[in-house]
């Protein structure tokens, strides 16, 4: 199974990355920090919630290789 996420706008670096939707509510969502899936780690402050500025490529690469199916282009 695939897991969801978000596309946020970092302040740290400027560019909009991927962040596991299970880290915006629950349990984690009184933690000190987001980390994406590029392991880029943001303080709440500053996070913009939005998908805004360029994605990050690292993130792309690791979002989309968990996709489902993902190896069907090499078929």
């Amino acid at each position: 199974m695939t897991m969801a996420h978000v596309w946020w706008h970092s302040g740290y670096d400027r560019l909009c990355h991927a962040f596991s939707v299970e880290q915006t509510s629950g349990e984690h969502a009184g933690a000190a920090y987001f980390e994406a899936a590029c392991a880029h780690s943001v303080p709440p402050e500053l996070v913009v919630r939005s998908p805004a500025g360029a994605l990050c490529v690292p993130c792309l690469v690791e979002v989309g290789s968990a996709m489902e199916g993902r190896d069907a282009w090499r078929d």
